[in-house]
């Protein structure tokens, strides 16, 4: 539980049922992300505290509801967090990511021995995890699914120029993913261990403490600047220069969040009169959520080489302070 933020309990509970329609999962892999570190340092506006915590996981079905075909107990199962109605304008209207009942009804709780997975998630955005696929490659379908939508949303031509900033999870998942399309895009970060990592996986990692990074950028696009700007941050700072690394005509995509209140501004006359637009990809939808399973059963990215520390649950409190002081990438969580 996160019950105030910087302050995780364990709290022992009654082993869920399985609710109408949906089964309960023995969680055999949990992972961090960036989403989880913020909402721990200040907390999250969809997540009112004390609140159940963690959304990447993978496990195995222990029980089911009565009606409930396509699980079994004994199943090792991958699934996401959230799924659509189906029925709202926004689901009507081919807009999922935006379904006026995805938030409200997230499922958190990953950081536990068990979770209880609704129906709506059992029939969209669950799948049996391939034998020759890990519990913690499993679990990653949340964060890769996400990036799968940024990716669809920018629909990038195979020789487009792309500058990501930020080296963490995403930024690198990301460029894994556009990898695997024939872009080799930018990488953008300052901690020597992240920048190391992202070159061993053949990413062009580029040091932003040496250099400015729009110096950067204009030098490998012959003065132009980028195609498109991925902002993988979450700074308001970087927020407001990203369109300063963009070409004239070219896309700006924010793709990690800021603090719900926060404002930022950009000058008028670079998205007036150079056309640089501005995109906000969010959350995914369920063919992307499908898209990202068929890469992690394939197991065509290195999505294991983000993993940098493994701690049981009872050592959360402790693998959340390290995240905090900024060490490592992603942790594994194994209850």
């Amino acid at each position: 539980m996160l019950v105030e933020p910087g302050r995780i309990e364990l709290r022992e509970e009654r082993s869920p049922a399985p609710p109408p329609g949906g089964m309960v999962v023995r969680v055999r892999a949990a992972l961090t992300d960036g989403t989880d570190l913020k909402t721990y340092r200040r907390g999250h506006p969809k997540m009112p505290m004390p609140t159940r915590f963690g959304h990447e996981f993978c496990g195995d079905v222990i029980a089911v509801a009565d009606g409930v075909e396509s699980f079994a107990p004994g199943d090792a199962v991958m699934c996401v967090h959230t799924a659509p109605c189906g029925r709202c304008y926004w689901c009507r209207h081919e807009q999922e990511e935006l379904c006026d009942d995805l938030m409200p009804a997230m499922l958190l709780g990953a950081y536990a021995d068990s979770i209880a997975v609704p129906k709506r998630i059992v029939e969209r955005n669950a799948f049996r995890k391939p034998p020759g696929v890990t519990y913690a490659e499993g679990a990653f379908l949340e964060p890769l699914a996400c990036v799968v939508h940024s990716v669809a949303t920018l629909a990038p031509p195979s020789d487009a120029s792309i500058a990501i900033l930020g080296n963490g999870g995403f930024g690198i998942l990301h460029a894994l993913l556009l990898q695997r399309a024939g872009i080799n895009a930018m990488i953008f970060g300052r901690r020597p261990e992240r920048i190391e990592l992202a070159r061993s996986l053949g990413l062009q990692s580029i040091d932003s403490s040496n250099a400015p990074i729009r110096d950067a950028i204009l030098e490998r696009t012959d003065g132009r600047g980028a195609d498109i700007v991925i902002e993988c941050t979450g700074t308001a700072e970087l927020w407001e220069a990203a369109p300063s690394f963009a070409r004239r005509g070219g896309t700006v995509s924010f793709f990690a969040g800021l603090p719900a209140e926060t404002r930022v501004s950009f000058l008028a006359a670079r998205l007036h009169y150079d056309e640089v637009r501005l995109v906000a990809p969010f959350h995914f939808r369920p063919c992307d959520v499908r898209s990202a399973f068929e890469l992690i059963a394939q197991q065509a990215l290195s999505v294991m080489r983000l993993v940098s520390h493994s701690y049981p649950l009872d050592q959360i409190a402790s693998a959340f302070r390290e995240l905090d002081a900024g060490t490592g990438l992603k942790f594994l969580i194994e209850p």
